[in-house]
């Protein structure tokens, strides 16, 4: 017998990690490090969608002599990209997506599309 209640799931483009603004609640996150190149010390992490389960490439920093100037991006990545990325490669990954999600203080948004060349260091 059916309690005639049915289970409605998003359509995978209409999930909440493809538009900002992006909640942590939404993603469960692993740390991969933090990348000191250039003195940015970003913050790299993966993030696993709790609806859809894409994975999500972050990278986080903030530079505390400069009023306005914390940024992320985030860019889907595959499996094996989430298995294998570094700290150190984490930007040229992201770089190297055909288009990526940016925001922050300095850029005064929770959160874009954008295709245009990363901007980390200040």
């Amino acid at each position: 017998m059916s309690s005639g209640w049915k289970l409605i799931l998003p359509e995978m483009n209409d999930c909440r990690c493809l538009k900002p603004p992006f909640y942590p609640s939404s993603f469960d996150s692993v740390m991969v490090g933090v990348d000191e190149g250039n003195g940015r010390f970003g913050e790299v992490s993966i993030e696993t969608c709790r609806i859809c389960s894409r994975r999500w490439l972050r990278y986080l920093s903030e530079y505390e002599a400069f009023p306005k100037s914390g940024r992320w991006y985030r860019g889907l990545v595959t499996g094996e990209v989430a298995r294998t990325v570094t700290p150190e490669t984490a930007l040229a990954v992201l770089g190297g997506l055909e288009w990526r999600f940016a925001g922050g203080s300095y850029f005064d948004s929770e959160g874009f599309k954008t295709s245009e060349p990363l901007l980390v260091d200040p």
